[in-house]
């Protein structure tokens, strides 16, 4: 095998993995939350990503590509300066939401619906 097809075949490999190397990424970066959002936003992952499995290859780089600006912001909130800030998360402006379908808009109703109630839907999942 060539240098070249030998470096093309490990970039294949490397394209292949992105996403679960993504996955591992954010739940590691989830452990700097307070727990409540920890779980919540583990499981929102785990459910996501188990959703887009199987996506079509135009709807996985939208999909890959949203996550990795989450995975970016959330690291830099979670840094030692973006802690001192305090914020975390980030506010959506009405264009934002005007692009989304209707699934996305029920899922983050129920998202918003869960986080004000406190964790208590998080607490209640765990007790099942």
């Amino acid at each position: 095998m060539s240098g070249a097809a030998a470096k093309t075949a490990v970039q294949k490999i490397a394209v292949q993995r992105f996403p679960l190397v993504l996955y591992k990424r954010i739940l590691r970066l989830h452990y700097g939350l307070p727990k409540e959002m920890r779980y919540m936003g583990d499981q929102y992952v785990k459910d996501e990503f188990r959703r887009h499995r199987d996506a079509d290859s135009q709807q996985a780089l939208v999909f890959l590509h949203e996550w990795t600006q989450y995975c970016t912001m959330l690291a830099k909130q979670l840094s030692t300066s973006g802690i001192a800030k305090g914020a975390l998360g980030k506010q959506l402006s009405p264009e934002m939401l005007d692009t989304f379908a209707d699934e996305q808009l029920h899922q983050l109703l129920e998202l918003k619906i869960e986080s004000e109630g406190n964790g208590e839907g998080a607490e209640n999942a765990k007790e099942q």
